[in-house]
């Protein structure tokens, strides 16, 4: 009897839905485990399921520089594998190959890359925006990374280096 307990309790924690954490960062140490084939740009990655986009939050081609430097640290946190979570059913997304991106040890991709200042929230939908949303509006109070420095300046009207993201640079 004390066996068929332990074999039903296992089959139960095997379909339960993965475990989110929010204390220091969106965490999820048991989402899903896929194989990272290679990073196509700053916002989608090649794997075993096929191409796999941000869902959370996306890089903007411009400044250039800026994509670049976001392309390369997506690649540096996916690693060889990732981890994934489905976004909401309901969706406003057309393409259903966007998915939250966790690194291999559970810490959010698309946080880190908002954080950073390397990439800008998705404000449409899902089940984290609000958290993603906080953290872009810190990003930018803090003038973080390449896509919020000199914010600040240009607000008040003062001279500065800021570029406003997604337009291309003037030469």
């Amino acid at each position: 009897m004390l066996l068929v307990i332990a074999i039903v309790g296992c089959a139960n924690q095997e379909s339960a839905p993965p475990t989110i954490e929010v204390s220091d960062g969106l965490r999820c140490a048991d989402c899903e485990i896929v194989s990272v084939q290679q990073v196509l740009d700053a916002n989608t990655l090649g794997t075993d399921l096929g191409e796999i986009s941000m869902y959370g939050a996306f890089v903007l081609d411009h400044p250039e520089d800026c994509a670049e430097l976001a392309e390369a640290r997506l690649a540096e946190l996916a690693g060889s594998q990732i981890r994934i979570e489905h976004g909401p059913q309901d969706s406003v997304r057309i393409a259903d190959n966007h998915r939250y991106l966790f690194t291999s040890d559970g810490v959010s991709v698309e946080e880190t890359m908002i954080r950073e200042g390397l990439g800008i929230a998705w404000t449409q939908d899902g089940q984290h925006l609000g958290w993603f949303l906080f953290q872009d509006a810190q990003a930018k109070a803090n003038e973080r990374g390449c896509l919020w420095k000199g914010w600040n300046a240009f607000q008040h009207g003062e001279p500065s280096e800021f570029r406003i993201p997604g337009l291309p640079s003037r030469n």
